[in-house]
């Protein structure tokens, strides 16, 4: 049996010590915006949990997120979309372009199937403190964990790196695609696409002076290269080029990477280069892209162990659905646990089948995100000339309005704590 031998101060500060007395606690490894969700879901439906943290502070992870309607509907859920959406305008038109300016097609969100839908572009940074102020003290800056002991699955330990072992009721790991949970569950590393892309976010004046028009969200279409953009309010805006490259991790200061940047679209119009040049240099990121396709309806883990975001499904970014489905998955797991019963009376065997019910959801679900996204960013990378031509001719198929954001469309029920619910009906 595991038996914690470290003590937990959650008094806040940089380099705390997890405490003892977590035993009937879920832990969630990872301060993300996935883990943080998944704190507020799991307290939605009356069980507790605390979040372990490496980093001193929130971790962003990049600079803006698309948040499309399946994940406002999981923010709705949680309890906190209205606020999140406050000073976020809802985007209305999607637009592609060639890298010269000229227009191959656009459409409305309106109308759109599996609608209404909502597409709204949210800093990270932003979302990830708000998530982080609303978890509160049970969210543990400064502990790094190595791994998890599922020696005996029932009974998990979160291992830390000074040697400390963490007893807890349940493991939760929302630590990314490198996940220290994952690797203890033997889960394999990501796949590389074969492109990398430059982020970050412009700062303009005024949004009369971002170079978009309205509240559009904006793809520009190259060869072996391509750029997006789209408005964040506030004079700021969102913007990614796309580019094939080795695979290779490229580490630079920040000038040269801005100047990198630069010359990934060199002789781009429609307002790319202008975007990054109005970026503070140490606000732009570059990131491999690349994936790790669920088996459909497969459990993922065993015993009170699981993992959820891009520790469970790393996506492409090709239809934006990273973050969106982290926070989906934060929803479907703790509905999932919720539906096994008041937490003080649930056995351990429960834990495990609820746990087992969110992997096979979710890894149904996301294989079709996952595989969507992919083809469409083999097809958008393309660097033969003669293929671009048809490529763009049939730009008005390829994103077809009908489809466009089908892969958002999410239902769930009310996030509701089942002793509550069971004396209401009595």
């Amino acid at each position: 049996m595991c038996v914690a031998q470290c003590s937990l101060g959650l008094a806040g500060g940089p380099a705390q010590t997890p405490r003892a007395g977590l035993e009937d606690r879920v832990v969630i490894v990872g301060a993300g915006i996935g883990g943080l969700a998944t704190a507020l879901a799991l307290r939605k439906v009356g069980i507790p949990c605390t979040v372990l943290e490496r980093a001193d502070s929130v971790r962003s992870g990049g600079s803006a997120i698309a948040l499309q309607t399946n994940a406002w509907k999981a923010l709705d859920l949680i309890g906190i979309g209205d606020e999140v959406r406050e000073g976020h305008p809802a985007l209305t038109k999607m637009e592609i372009v060639d890298q010269d300016g000229n227009l191959l097609t656009s459409f409305g969100f309106e109308g759109l199937a599996g609608g209404p839908h909502e597409f709204r572009g949210v800093s990270r940074q932003n979302l990830a403190e708000r998530l982080a102020q609303l978890v509160g003290d049970d969210v543990v800056f400064g502990v790094a964990v190595s791994g998890v002991d599922v020696t005996s699955p029932d009974d998990p330990c979160v291992l830390l790196d000074d040697g400390s072992r963490v007893r807890c009721r349940a493991v939760v790991g929302a630590d990314g695609v490198n996940s220290a949970v994952g690797r203890a569950l033997g889960v394999s590393g990501v796949n590389y696409a074969g492109y990398s892309a430059f982020r970050g976010m412009s700062e303009f004046p005024s949004d009369a002076d971002v170079p978009l028009e309205g509240l559009t969200v904006r793809q520009v279409w190259g060869a072996g290269i391509r750029a997006g953009m789209y408005p964040l309010g506030d004079g700021r805006m969102y913007w990614f080029t796309c580019f094939n490259a080795p695979d290779e991790v490229v580490r630079l200061p920040p000038e040269e990477m801005k100047r990198a940047a630069l010359a990934s679209v060199e002789g781009f119009g429609a307002g790319v280069r202008e975007a990054i040049e109005a970026t503070p240099a140490d606000a732009i990121t570059r990131n491999r892209c690349g994936d790790r396709w669920p088996v459909p309806g497969a459990a993922v883990a065993s015993g009170a162990v699981t993992l959820v975001g891009d520790a469970l499904h790393p996506q492409t970014p090709n239809l934006g659905q990273g973050g969106c489905t982290a926070l989906e998955g934060a929803v479907v797991l703790a509905g999932c646990l919720a539906d096994a019963g008041p937490w003080e009376r649930v056995s351990q065997a429960d834990v495990a089948a609820a746990f087992r019910a969110y992997e096979r959801r979710q890894t149904k679900r996301i294989i079709k995100v996952a595989a969507k996204a992919s083809a469409m960013g083999r097809a958008l990378q393309i660097p033969f000339p003669p293929v671009l031509l048809v490529r763009n001719l049939v730009a008005k198929e390829l994103f077809d309005p009908t489809n466009f954001l089908k892969h958002a469309v999410f239902e769930h029920p009310p996030l509701v704590q089942r002793e509550v619910a069971q004396r209401a009906s009595t």
